[in-house]
């Protein structure tokens, strides 16, 4: 079979807000078993966040990533991936600012600097190439987000094959950088061409309500199609591994 799976997931910082990390991790690393996502795009993992998760995930995951104050320090735009499935022909990460490959950064008023993880995989299965984007934009700065899904477009026009954008875009559906990705530049917005719950992705650790926006989505090319999403609601004993649903989408090759 040519589909493959696709997760975004803001593992959320190590915050002191009563939910810590130690206890959030063990119930994220089994969200990502049960679930067995062939690629994640995560947000806000920092570095000895990602290294437990990954020792607590079947020796397939692989991550990769950069802090967004550069190499190990702040957080991560990490990508983990299934190695059995893909493998990695080149990664490319850099800083949504006006001088992108300047390390931490900043520009347009951000509240720090982002970070945009560009992978460049290769299907075992099919041997076609995927682009994946995965981001974290801006949740103060308009002009930021806006600014920076127009250096995430020039990574998508330069892609060999489909591309797939991951992230949490800090602001729901039907917002200008939304209408940027899915009416200019004529991506797909998985959840909205195959719907599941009608529930947002940002809960606060408070579970799912009906009619929230989703602020985290999984864009595609138009040469890639969406089968099925889902927002994950796992959890064990009412605890949430995130104060975010990590979404999902199974997706094919258009021929």
């Amino acid at each position: 079979m040519s589909d493959f799976s696709i997760m975004s997931f803001n593992l959320r910082y190590p915050a002191l807000d009563g939910h810590p990390v130690s206890k959030r991790l063990p119930i994220a690393a089994d969200l990502i078993i049960e679930a067995h996502p062939h690629i994640i795009g995560t947000q806000e993992g920092e570095l000895d966040q990602l290294e437990t998760l990954i020792s607590l995930l079947p020796d397939e995951y692989i991550w990769l990533g950069e802090g967004h104050s550069g190499g190990n320090s702040g957080e991560f735009t990490a990508v983990i991936y299934d190695s059995s499935r893909f493998d990695v022909d080149k990664v490319d990460i850099s800083w949504l600012s006006k001088q992108p490959e300047t390390v931490a950064s900043e520009s347009w008023g951000v509240s720090h600097a982002r970070t945009l993880n560009v992978v460049d995989l290769r299907d075992l299965v099919t041997s076609r190439s995927l682009r994946l984007l995965n981001t974290h934009l801006d949740h103060k700065s308009e002009e930021a987000r806006l600014e920076s899904g127009k250096i995430m477009a020039l990574h998508i026009a330069e892609a060999n094959g489909p591309a797939v954008v991951t992230g949490d875009f800090n602001v729901a559906t039907g917002s200008p950088v939304y209408d940027y990705f899915c009416t200019e530049l004529g991506l797909t917005d998985t959840g909205a061409v195959v719907p599941s719950q009608d529930i947002g992705t940002f809960h606060r650790y408070k579970g799912p309500k009906v009619g929230d926006g989703r602020i985290d989505w999984i864009l595609t090319t138009s040469d890639l199609r969406t089968l099925s999403t889902r927002i994950n609601t796992f959890c064990t004993d009412g605890e949430y591994p995130s104060d975010h649903f990590p979404i999902e989408a199974v997706l094919d090759y258009v021929d």
